[in-house]
């Protein structure tokens, strides 16, 4: 008898599970993903025609003073600034433009470990409509750069972070 009284349920549940699990698959396979990179990528690519490095970090940071402990200031050769807060400004699109970060290029995004640099893909994507395909983000980003052998940040009198 209360088998009876919840055979509707025993029927529906393991529907309504495999369409929500279908339509998840769905949207991931469509929601853009921005690859992540690591630091090989980064060194075979900077200044290579049709790539742009960038930092993401505010231009303080960028210029050699420390964000935080554990974390150096300075920059990755071959980068440019462009401070994710500077996304918010009414002309964002023409100084992203002017500094190379178009949609022709592929744009290689870092800051202190990959999180900002991220948003600042998202809002690309969805504010500046950016191919998520040409958005590269190096995950680890400056703390994982600093502890590759040889690498530098640039410069060189740049703040510790001690």
């Amino acid at each position: 008898m209360t088998l009876d009284k919840h055979l509707p349920l025993i029927i529906v549940a393991p529907v309504i599970f495999a369409v929500t699990f279908a339509a998840t698959l769905i949207y991931s396979k469509l929601e853009p993903t921005v690859e992540d990179v690591d630091s090989s990528y980064v060194i075979n690519h900077v200044m290579q025609p049709g790539y742009i490095l960038v930092d993401v970090r505010p231009e303080e940071v960028y210029e050699g003073k420390s964000p935080m402990k554990g974390v150096p200031g300075g920059h990755i050769p071959g980068a440019i600034s462009f401070p994710v807060s500077d996304l918010q400004v009414a002309a964002a699109s023409a100084a992203l433009a002017k500094v190379g970060i178009t949609k022709k290029n592929t744009i290689i995004l870092y800051c202190n470990t990959g999180t900002a640099a991220g948003r600042f893909a998202d809002a690309l994507i969805r504010r500046f409509n950016f191919s998520a395909s040409k958005l590269k983000n190096y995950r680890g980003s400056v703390k994982d750069w600093i502890t590759r052998r040889g690498n530098k940040l640039i410069p060189e009198d740049h703040e510790l972070g001690n």
